[in-house]
């Protein structure tokens, strides 16, 4: 795949970044596994993300190494991501319908993700994992969640005709 995006993106050589910050309320997470959603595909290799330079990555885990001051009981914890980052204040947001935010901001699309080693993440939208769940499998949470979105939906279209259509397998 390293290849493939080196060819397709004409990079030669790898780029060392700056260690993420860790502003008040986030933490650092060095990543342990990541998914490459069939989102990251089109951002790379056509659409482009909303910056660039930018490491694309949304679906990931890890381990929290470095947190701010207030934070640091997080460190050393196992984790996986919520990916998506509200603004906290618009309408959307006042009612908890955070997915609907009007000025969200976002780990691997609108800001740095987790093709990288280390993520910058709010501890807010961190999830501790329990020790039998791999990392491989906390990556995948947020692929999880929007499919126990759309089976939450199934009692509101059970008298409807319906097609499911996905890149996966």
């Amino acid at each position: 795949m390293i290849d493939l995006l080196k060819e397709k993106l004409n990079i030669d050589t790898y780029t060392d970044i700056d260690y993420p910050t860790c502003e008040r309320g986030w933490c650092i997470v060095k990543v342990k596994d990541v998914g490459i959603c069939s989102s990251d595909i089109p951002r790379i290799f056509s659409k482009g993300m909303y910056h660039m330079p930018a490491i694309p990555g949304h679906e990931f885990s890890g381990v929290v190494v470095d947190a701010s001051d207030d934070d640091k009981s997080y460190i050393g914890k196992r984790v996986g991501v919520f990916p998506l980052i509200p603004c906290m204040k618009c309408s959307q947001c006042q009612k908890g319908l955070y997915e609907m935010c009007r000025s969200y901001d976002y780990i691997g699309s609108r800001r740095n993700g987790a093709f990288a080693e280390y993520v910058a993440v709010p501890t807010k939208n961190l999830i501790e994992l329990e020790p039998s769940i791999s990392y491989r499998s906390a990556a995948m949470l947020e692929p999880l969640s929007v499919a126990m979105h759309a089976i939450n939906k199934v009692d509101e279209y059970s008298d409807k005709k319906v097609a499911v259509i996905g890149t996966g397998l």
